[in-house]
């Protein structure tokens, strides 16, 4: 069954100031969908005109408001139908929710990339603020390559001299280059799922590759130094400050945007096998997923006490704490390249070594996919091999 629409008031819904909004009511296999358009009218009886699908001139109208709603009105009913039109050209079957980002989109997204790709992180409200601030630094670069981009002029000859650009100009790394690239890609087929393009054929031939990391983390005697640094040597307040929350994060495995957002109310003081614990229960920024970490005492001895909603750790922007902790590093004489985020892999590095499970840090750092977590297995290799020689090879 074809879609159909319809623009009319919500009779139904009265607002507070006596105003009834105007909606756009989509109907697709007899199901009803109403979209706001933003404008509202007093008594759509005597101010709603069918025919013509305007608002008509009330007492106390501003003329020009009115003016401006019912082109809002006229726009939307226009775009409505040639979106219904083009589905049915194309004689493909159309969800709400593809009608939903074509009527609401900002610019040309049936023809402009960068349109829709705005367009698709603006009304995307699963994705965290972190990805947002991601996909827009994307953004951002390829503007810096091509001002304006067309879906047509993405072709298998635009992706490599993008990627010679990055590599060369741009100085950027394999795994960044495969960052962007990947950005390119997931909206290519975001576009595809809308009818916007047919097929994305390119990255069947141009295979993106991405390298393992260089994943830097303190060893046992890095961090104990360091430990020693924060109890026994007198530093400046900042950094006294940003080393303590450092070495939290190493004993527990938070993420930066978690640790900042730690508040007194996240630790729950509970009795588990006839034993007093603190748990530190959260939802990850990343993701949103719940996580639950025992805190072990070495972390305990960190945190003060605070109200429920107060914050645990006085947290610097993340440049600022990255500047911080390498003046902290230099006076430990580590002669490693160590940023905040080092302390998550310091916490699953140490652990591994320890002999926790893989499964159990797979929950404490609250990966979704086991093979997340196996990174860290590889990365403790080497200390395998100094503890076979050390017990075989004597």
């Amino acid at each position: 069954m074809k879609p159909t629409f319809k623009i009319l008031p919500r009779t139904d819904f009265q607002r507070k100031d006596g105003q009834y909004g105007v909606y756009l009511r989509l109907t697709i296999n007899r199901k009803r969908n109403y979209y706001s358009l933003g404008v509202s009218l007093p008594d759509p009886k005597k101010y709603w005109d069918p025919s013509n699908c305007q608002i008509k001139r009330y007492p106390g109208a501003n003329v020009i408001t009115l003016r401006d709603d019912n082109l809002q009105i006229e726009n939307k009913n226009n775009r409505a139908r040639q979106i219904i039109f083009d589905f049915d050209i194309a004689k493909t079957q159309m969800s709400a929710e593809e009608f939903e980002l074509l009527l609401n989109a900002k610019g040309d997204i049936k023809t402009s990339f960068y349109d829709f790709a705005h367009n698709a992180i603006d009304t995307d409200g699963k994705l965290s603020s972190e990805t947002i601030r991601s996909y827009n630094s994307y953004l951002s670069k390829m503007k810096f390559f091509r001002t304006d981009l067309l879906f047509a002029q993405i072709t298998l000859e635009f992706i490599k001299q993008y990627h010679r650009y990055m590599k060369t100009e741009l100085g950027n790394g394999p795994n960044t280059c495969h960052k962007s690239l990947s950005f390119i890609r997931t909206m290519l087929y975001r576009a595809m799922d809308n009818g916007i393009v047919k097929e994305n054929v390119i990255f069947r031939k141009y295979k993106l590759k991405k390298v393992p990391g260089n994943r830097a983390y303190l060893t046992e005697n890095e961090l104990y130094r360091l430990e020693q640094i924060f109890l026994n040597v007198p530093l400046k307040n900042y950094q006294e400050n940003v080393l303590k929350y450092f070495l939290f994060c190493c004993y527990c495995g938070l993420r930066f945007t978690d640790i900042k957002e730690l508040r007194y109310k996240n630790l729950k003081q509970e009795v588990h096998a006839g034993a007093e614990q603190t748990l530190l229960r959260i939802k990850m920024h990343k993701n949103n997923d719940p996580v639950e970490i025992p805190l072990p005492k070495c972390a305990l001895e960190l945190i003060g006490h605070g109200l429920p909603n107060e914050k645990v750790f006085r947290v610097n922007s993340n440049q600022t704490t990255n500047r911080y902790i390498k003046e902290s590093v230099s006076i430990c004489q580590i002669d490693k390249k160590i940023s905040f985020h080092c302390s998550r892999h310091t916490f699953a590095t140490l652990s591994i070594a320890r002999g926790m499970s893989v499964q159990t840090l797979s929950h404490l750092l609250g990966h979704k996919d086991l093979k997340t977590t196996m990174i860290y297995v590889k990365i403790t290799l080497g200390l395998k091999i100094l503890e076979m020689d050390s017990v075989w090879n004597k």
